[in-house]
Order: C-alpha cells, then structure tokens, then sequence
C-alpha cells in the first residue's frame, strides 16, 4: 500500500520537511495536545472515564505525528484510529480532527497517498457509528461531512507535492546547468592553455636548438635566438597569468586581449624567425564575429604547431578565405607522405573550437600535403 517514492520526500518548506521536521512538528503538535487536554479535563465531570479514554486517544496520536517523517503510511493510520475514537468519545468540538487532517496532508505530501487515502476513506466508519449510537440523523451528516473534509485534505496534500516535485526538479535542472556551464568553462580553459603552451614550448624548442647550433660559428644568430625566446616565454606566461587568473576569479590578475585574425601574420612572423617556410594569404574579409576569429586563430596556431614538431622544415601554406556563408582557415604541409595522422588533444582542441561554432574541422592528405582546413559559419557562434 506504501506508494512512497524512494527519495527522503521534499526538502522545502512544510512541517515534515528535513531539517526543520522536529522544530515546526512541535507547535502543531503541541498546541493539539493542549486544545485535547482541556477537553479532556473539561469532561472529567461527566465522566472520568471518558475523560481517561479521550486523554490516552490523544497521547496516542500525537506521539504518531511525530513518527509522520519517517514513516508517514503508518502514522496517517494510528492518527486517525485515535481521531476517530476520541470523535466517538467526544463529538463537540471535533477537534481530534485536526491531527487526523495534518497526518493526512503529511502523508501525502510525503508520498504515502495510498495509506492517507485509505485512513480517509476508514473514517466513514464514524458517521455509521454514530448514527447506529445516537440515531441522530444530523449528528451522522455532519460526520460525513468530516469524512469529505478528510478526503479534501489528500487533495491539498497532492497539490503540495506537485508543487514541492517542480520545485526540487527546477533546482535539479539549475543545478545541472551550472555544473554543464562550470565543465564548459573549465574545456575552455584547457583548450586555451594547451594551445598557448603547445605553441609556445614549441617555438622556444626550435629556437634553443637554432642557438646551440649556431652558438660557435655564429653567435649573433644564437643571441637572436635566445631574444626570441626570452619574448616568447614572457608572453606565454603573461597569456598563462591571465588564463588563471580566470580560473581564480582574480579581478587583479592581467587580462590580454584575445587574439584575432589581424594577428595571425604576426604570429607567422614570429614562426618565420625559426627559419621555417610560411606563406599567407589572408582574403577573409571583412573579418567575422570575434569567437569566429579567436577559433580560427587558435587552429591555425594549433597546426603551425602540429607541423613544425610534426614536419620540421616543411614548407607550411595558410590560406583565410570566405566560402559561401563560412570562414575557412585552411593549413597546408608538405611533410613526408607516410605521415600517420593521430588524433591528439591538438585536433580534439580545434575540432571543439569549430564545433562549438557551428562549424567543422577536416584534417588529411590532400595533393601530398597534409591539410587542415576549419570552416565556421559566419555570424554563427553559438
């Protein structure tokens, strides 16, 4: 008969709810038993032992409102036998009702429908029993009458738990939503880093075996070397800084501008120093929205990287276009043409990059160069 679901029952705002069960049970709970005490009192002089049995019917359901938490099909039971033979004992005021309706309401918000349902619809006993004892017509009427008001109450006890369940499942889906957003931000974060420290120990590999190379026979060359590191390394640090200090939340820490298209020919500039063979040609314009551009930045450093550790001394060809409704950055090697081609997280990043977008990433051999090419939608950052 328990229908209880298998969760602890709603955490927000009613008597039996967890965390504040003991603290707002008390006050009901205890102003019954004081309201039930003085009419027990109050019919001592009638008859003591009606008294003593009205007493003890009281004592019995309020101890059962307290075991309404945890197991609320029982309780709802126990409360109302007790309710409805002190109603017998003691019709006027009904005020055994009261812990019968505050059980029911529990009961069924607690998710013990059927138990609350079926201690309801026992109460008809009571219009029978009267009528059968006083032969009284309106007394057993205004019995029944309690009886639907019983009813009533597992009405009102659903409707709460309805509204508990939306309210638990909306927290659930905010909860989610933060943790998707937080997971985004973190894969954002790791992309942003791995590109700026891929490319950049990259560039200082190349650059410090430029200089032991040429240390002896041309020193000038090696300290133009060691310059270029020293001005790569500071800038992937300050890029590094700046990328934690996001992490952290650290308003103080520097913030860089995000990179964009005008500054992919600084960046082959910069790759050029190494003695590596570039060529650009940039006809992307006008330019795209700024995700768009800081995407296609990032693959394109991403796969000068892939093909100076890759394909070292390779002639690298990059081409920015507009195709129809996408920009296209396209990278093109002339490595060696057994060059296996294994996803790593360097095309994981810029297949995430694109995607996000809208867009795609195809990296492969074409015309005895290895190409990748990224196509994202104009305007289309999502």
């Amino acid at each position: 008969m328990d229908d209880r679901a298998a969760d602890p029952g709603p955490p927000w705002g009613p008597p039996w709810s967890r965390g504040h069960a003991r603290r707002r049970l008390t006050l009901p709970v205890a102003a019954v038993l004081v309201v039930e005490a003085v009419i027990a009192v109050a019919t001592v002089h009638r008859s003591p032992l009606v008294a003593a049995a009205y007493a003890c019917c009281a004592a019995v359901g309020g101890a059962a409102l307290v075991l309404l938490r945890r197991h609320p099909g029982p309780a709802v039971i126990v409360v109302g036998a007790s309710a409805v033979l002190a109603l017998l004992l003691v019709p006027l005021p009904p005020v055994a009702l009261l812990p019968f309706l505050l059980s029911i309401v529990a009961a069924t918000v607690r998710g013990a429908r059927s138990w609350a349902v079926a201690a309801a619809a026992g109460a008809l006993v009571l219009p029978i029993a009267q009528f059968l004892l006083t032969r009284d017509p309106l007394t057993a009427v205004r019995s029944l009458g309690e009886v639907i008001l019983l009813l009533a109450a597992v009405a009102v006890g659903e409707g709460a738990r309805a509204r508990f369940t939306r309210m638990r499942e909306a927290a659930a889906a905010a909860s989610d939503r933060r943790r998707f957003a937080a997971e985004q931000e973190r894969l954002r974060i790791a992309r942003e880093l791995h590109d700026v420290l891929a490319h950049s120990l990259s560039s200082i590999t190349v650059q410090a075996g430029v200089g032991l190379h040429l240390a002896a026979s041309r020193p000038e060359a090696a300290t133009e070397a060691l310059e270029t590191i020293r001005g790569t390394s500071k800038e992937a640090l300050d890029e590094v800084r700046s990328v934690l200090g996001l992490l952290r939340g650290d308003e103080a820490a520097p913030v860089r501008p995000e990179p964009d298209l005008d500054q992919v020919a600084a960046l082959v500039a910069d790759v050029r120093r190494s003695g590596a063979r570039i060529s650009l040609d940039d006809t992307l314009q006008p330019r795209p929205d700024r995700p768009v551009q800081l995407a296609l930045y990032r693959i394109v450093q991403e796969a000068l990287t892939n093909a100076r550790r890759h394909a070292p001394g390779a002639a690298v060809e990059i081409a920015l276009l507009r195709e129809g409704g996408s920009a296209v950055a396209r990278v093109g090697d002339t490595g060696a043409a057994d060059r296996s081609i294994e996803p790593g997280n360097g095309i994981l990043g810029m297949t995430e990059r694109a995607t996000l977008l809208g867009g795609t990433l195809r990296v492969g051999r074409e015309d005895g160069r290895t190409v990748v090419e990224a196509r994202i939608p104009v305007g289309g950052a999502r």
